[in-house]
Parts: C-alpha cells; sequence; structure tokens
C-alpha cells in the first residue's frame, strides 16, 4: 500500500512539473517574440528617419495587398521577386528585404534571434530573390512557433503593425496574438 501511495505521489508530482516547465516554455516565447517585434520596431522607426517613409505599403491580406504584384502571380519590389502571391511570408520576406537596405537598419535586423530567422518554406524549400540578375537568399521573419510575423501598413497610418499569430498559430484568434500595438 505504501508503493502505491508513494508512486502515485511521484505521478502527480511529475504531471505537475511538466505542465509548469510548458507553462515556462510558452513565457519565453512570448517573451522572445515580444523582444523582436520590438526590435523591428526600432528598425522601422530608423527606417522612416532614414527614407522619410516606411518601408512599403502592406494590406491585412498577409502583407501583399500594398506589393506591386507582376506577372503570373509573382509580387515584385524594386524588381526584385518577393514571393508567389499566395505564400503567407510575403510580408515579412519583404520587411527584412527593406530593413535591410540600409545600415542602421540591418544592424538592428542582424540582432535577432537567429532562431527567428529562416530561408525556408512549409515545403522545405530554400527563396530566393533575383534583382537586377543578381540572385540573394530570401528571409522571412518568424516567431518562436515557426509561423511567420505579419507586417501591416495602411497609407495614413501612424506607424506599421508587425503581429504574431501566437501560439495557436492563428491571426484570428486575436486573444494569443502579439502585436506592437
Amino acid at each position: 500500500m505504501e508503493i502505491l501511495v508513494a508512486v502515485a505521489i511521484i505521478a502527480i508530482l511529475a504531471a505537475g512539473l511538466y505542465s509548469v516547465s510548458n507553462y515556462l516554455e510558452t513565457q519565453s516565447k512570448i517573451k522572445l517574440t515580444k523582444s523582436t517585434i520590438e526590435l523591428l520596431c526600432t528598425a522601422l522607426e530608423q527606417y522612416h528617419d532614414f527614407n522619410d517613409s516606411f518601408p512599403f505599403v502592406a494590406g491585412a491580406n498577409y502583407g501583399r495587398t500594398g506589393l506591386q504584384l507582376g506577372v503570373h502571380g509573382t509580387v515584385w519590389v524594386n524588381g526584385g521577386v518577393i514571393g508567389d502571391y499566395n505564400d503567407i511570408y510575403s510580408s515579412s520576406e519583404a520587411l527584412y528585404y527593406f530593413l535591410n537596405q540600409f545600415p542602421a537598419g540591418k544592424k538592428i535586423v542582424d540582432s535577432i534571434n537567429r532562431s527567428l530567422l529562416t530561408n525556408k518554406g512549409d515545403n522545405g524549400k530554400e527563396y530566393f530573390i533575383d534583382i537586377s540578375g543578381q540572385r540573394y537568399l530570401l528571409i522571412h521573419i518568424i516567431d518562436p512557433w515557426k509561423y511567420p510575423l505579419r507586417y501591416t501598413y495602411k497609407q495614413g497610418d501612424n506607424f506599421p503593425i508587425v503581429i504574431s499569430a501566437g501560439p495557436d498559430k492563428d491571426f484570428n484568434t486575436p486573444g494569443d496574438n502579439i502585436s506592437s500595438r
């Protein structure tokens, strides 16, 4: 009987420890996401100071609506392919690309945790951008749950919005979304 009680106590303690560790992991991912969004907002402010405008106009539809649509649904920015029109990474890729185009932004973007930058899509293939005949690796910014951040900015708004879908990876459930607002 004593052995059964001891096993039951150990099982209860192990279950409690597991739930606490999951909670702590989620909280650390939320903090990492918030700090990354703060870095991106700082880079956006620097970009605005440098160029007297924000990188590009991007609506709520994954940030693609403000990007110039090229031939066959391909999104073009400054003559380079940013991604397929149906690509959920488009606004994240374009944001990374634009923030790397000036020294202060590049320095800030380089300080983002490397685990939150990737050049691979859901299919595992690398993305590239062709600008003026030169090929560049196309990087997108993701959150700790491996889902792309979303950049939105409408002409006339005071400041762009950078959003993570949060732990559930769903922008339609705003309760856990992490935003720059």
